[in-house]
């Protein structure tokens, strides 16, 4: 997620941003993830009218979401807090939501905008300000209902931040809804996460990769964001593809036959990778397993990470194998 700071509006001091979400399956009015971080249902539907209106008190980009607009569920909300002395910034903590969602296999969800004040409050606009209008069309005539609307949405703060229409997906979506479950996990793990994200580069390195490679224009592209994950978190020069997929085994499976089957999973797709990466002929069918396979790969190993609360050091990954 690109997430520059929205441009200052001295109009508006945000107590908290609302990050706007698409394609996240609707089973839920309201979850809280932490003291200031929760998921909200969007009551009413996003309409492009009602785009236009955020757009009329400053939003510009506004148009650009309307293909977006059919598929916005929910909104991510953040408080503002007082500053941490590490760790993420309140918008930035939307972005990590945004991504555990990837992890645990929401992965057709993006998060295309930001408000200062709730997507529920431009959701559904339109036809709530109707009675309003139509009063003040008979009142006062056409060009000042039009241009000066006795009921409009405050000031608007806030902008663009990923704005893709097209995403390479996973093999193994959920195809059920976010529900209070799958909010739990977030939460429980939520503090780990956002610190294990804040202090170690590799982890984060290797979590970008694992949600941008949606992002990328084929399957050789995602192949290798994919991979450059998946080395960050190793730190490996030599005896590459051994000792990644001997080190990734140890992620993915416990000891014993399964472990096996991991290490020559690991080894084979990242055969994929080199001839993906190099430009060596490969067919669409093989380049599309193999993206999928460093999904899954990734996917696993960072889960991995979040559950022991660090990236394994190549001393705790020689003690797993040997001892």
């Amino acid at each position: 997620m690109d997430t520059r700071q929205p441009s200052p509006d001295t109009q508006v001091i945000p107590e908290a941003w609302h990050v706007l979400v698409c394609g996240l399956p609707i089973v839920g009015d309201s979850v809280t993830l932490s003291d200031s971080l929760s998921i909200r249902r969007l009551v009413s539907r996003l309409s492009v009218f009602d785009l236009a209106a955020v757009g009329a008190v400053g939003f510009r980009e506004w148009s650009v979401l309307e293909p977006l607009a059919p598929g916005a569920t929910y909104e991510i909300v953040s408080v503002l807090t007082p500053p941490k002395s590490a760790g993420y910034d309140p918008l930035n903590q939307c972005w990590l939501v945004s991504t555990l969602l990837v992890l645990r296999g929401f992965a057709k969800h993006i998060c295309p905008a930001v408000s200062a004040y709730s997507w529920n409050l431009i959701a559904g606009h339109q036809i709530q300000s109707a009675p309003s209008f139509r009063a003040q069309l008979a009142r006062d005539g056409v060009e000042k209902a039009v241009f000066q609307p006795d009921r409009s949405l405050p000031q608007f703060r806030g902008g663009l931040l990923d704005y893709h229409l097209s995403l390479l997906l996973p093999r193994d979506l959920k195809d059920v809804s976010f529900d209070s479950s799958e909010a739990h996990w977030i939460s429980e793990h939520l503090n780990k996460f956002e610190s294990l994200a804040s202090s170690d580069e590799r982890f984060r390195f290797a979590l970008e990769a694992c949600v941008d490679w949606r992002y990328a224009k084929d399957s050789r592209a995602a192949i290798s964001r994919l991979w450059a994950g998946i080395e960050s978190l190793f730190g490996i020069a030599a005896e590459l593809v051994y000792r990644i997929s001997l080190f990734g085994s140890v992620g993915l499976a416990e000891r014993g036959p399964s472990r096996l089957d991991a290490f020559r999973r690991i080894k084979a797709s990242y055969g994929i990778r080199s001839k993906a990466v190099h430009g060596e002929p490969l067919s669409e069918e093989k380049l599309v397993i193999g993206m999928y396979e460093a999904f899954d790969i990734l996917r696993a190993l960072l889960l991995n990470c979040v559950s022991k609360g660090a990236v394994p050091s190549e001393e705790d990954l020689y003690h797993d194998l040997l001892c």
